[in-house]
Parts: C-alpha cells; structure tokens; sequence
C-alpha cells in the first residue's frame, strides 16, 4: 500500500434529512485522520458558501 504525506480529502455533500448519519461518518472520518469537509463543521460566518462549495469540490480527492 502507497501512504501519502497528505490525508485524504472528503467532501461530503447531503440532503438535510440524512444530516445525523452524514454527522456521524464525519466524526468517524476525522477520527481516522481524513480531511473532511462538511457545510456545518466547514463554513465560516458570512463565508460565500457558493465560492467554497465550488472550490472545495475541485480540491478533494473524494466527493460522497
């Protein structure tokens, strides 16, 4: 197996019924060390959310 010297990155996206479990698979994936990116835990106060979403979308690794 190849390890990397950068965690894997996540972003996930999720309709708001299936926030608690999305919740929970990110606190998972946090805990083992992956960077994931989710609205809640993410976006700043004010932040463009559009313009973040978009980028975000292009830098990770995986979108889920």
């Amino acid at each position: 197996m190849i390890y990397s010297k950068h965690p894997l990155k996540v972003f996930l996206c999720h309709a708001h019924a299936d926030r608690d479990p999305v919740r929970g698979l990110y606190t998972r994936l946090t805990k083992d060390g992956v960077d994931v990116w989710l609205d809640k835990a993410k976006l700043l106060p004010r932040q463009d959310w559009e313009l973040e979403i978009r980028k975000t979308v292009r830098e990770n690794n995986v979108n889920v």
